[in-house]
């Protein structure tokens, strides 16, 4: 695949703010295979500048394990599973998605040139991580405190999460989530999901809702222009503007989400005594978004370099 090269500022960029966000190898107070103890964050001087590390996140990268050497010349286990267009086997057969193919871009940077696909329900990922079944959550995971107490994550590799999504021609001018109780707007989503029943809590004013069975009738809807925005993940967003290409749909990727849909970043999870492994995977990713080699996956996807930050970081 011929890569374009980016040279815009969101692009330059990337590096520095992958580090500011959270070079998050981000060794937890898990015991792990560091020499020297952490350090404490200064939460108060990052709130200031805008972003508030996630509890429980510590960088400890004083590390004597021989993870990443090992997996140079023993390859190592990833963890994947099936979920388009994030993970998921190809018509040819072999594994495909967003991630994967991030992962794989990781392990060229690295140099770890033999890897074994070891298929699991996604429930499973991290007994399997912690039991050594395989060496690599590779299909994005979010960093929260409780899964701090038993893995660790790399730093960010991409953005997704619940987005406003309108028809190319946005008849009725949304532009922000206030705007989906405003009078005459007619709100779409998928019915018992969680943006459903978001919807359908919202009073002062009501939400004009309509719920759709798949996602595939909802976007058809929209196109229809039955309904004005749906709230959807901007990867099947994404999967349907590929498929059709002559009538994309619309993501408002500036639109702040309230903080029931603040997603963090996806990023991919070792154990704790993983810490070099953890450390080279966090560096390569660092590399590959900040040379275009992440936003070409994305777009290979339907999706943009917009998805390497979450909305409120966008440049």
């Amino acid at each position: 695949m011929m890569l374009k090269r980016f040279k815009s500022k969101r692009s330059a960029i990337a590096i520095v703010a992958t580090g500011l966000i959270g070079f998050s190898t981000l060794f937890t107070g898990v015991a792990n295979s560091a020499g020297g103890q952490a350090g404490q964050i200064d939460y108060a001087y990052f709130t200031a500048m805008g972003w508030t590390p996630i509890t429980g996140t510590l960088p400890n990268q004083a590390c004597r394990d021989n993870a990443y050497g090992k997996a140079v010349s023993s390859g190592v286990k990833l963890g994947v599973y099936q979920a388009a267009p994030y993970m998921y086997t190809g018509k040819d057969g072999k594994m495909t998605g967003i991630d994967y193919d991030i992962n794989i871009a990781v392990l060229k940077y690295l140099g770890i040139t033999k890897h074994t696909d070891v298929a699991l329900q996604w429930p499973e990922m991290i007994p399997a991580l912690v039991s050594k079944r395989i060496d690599v959550i590779a299909g994005n995971i979010h960093e929260n405190p409780t899964r701090l107490k038993t893995i660790i994550f790399t730093s960010p590799a991409w953005w997704y999460g619940t987005a406003l999504t309108v028809h190319p021609d946005n008849p009725k001018n949304v532009q922000t989530w206030a705007d989906l109780q405003k009078s005459g707007v007619k709100v779409g989503a998928i019915n018992g999901s969680f943006s459903a029943q978001y919807l359908s809590a919202l009073t002062n004013p009501k939400v004009d809702l309509t719920v759709f069975e798949s996602a595939d009738t909802e976007f058809l809807g929209l196109q229809a222009k039955k309904v004005d925005v749906l709230l959807e993940d901007t990867p099947k967003v994404g999967s349907f503007n590929l498929s059709n290409p002559t009538n994309k749909l619309k993501v408002l990727t500036k639109a702040i989400a309230p903080a029931d849909f603040k997603d963090e970043y996806g990023k991919y999870a070792m154990r704790p005594a993983d810490c070099t492994l953890a450390s080279a995977y966090s560096r390569a990713l660092a590399e590959l978004r900040d040379h275009g080699i992440v936003t070409a996956i994305l777009v290979k996807y339907g999706l943009t370099s917009d998805a390497l930050f979450m909305p409120d970081y966008l440049p």
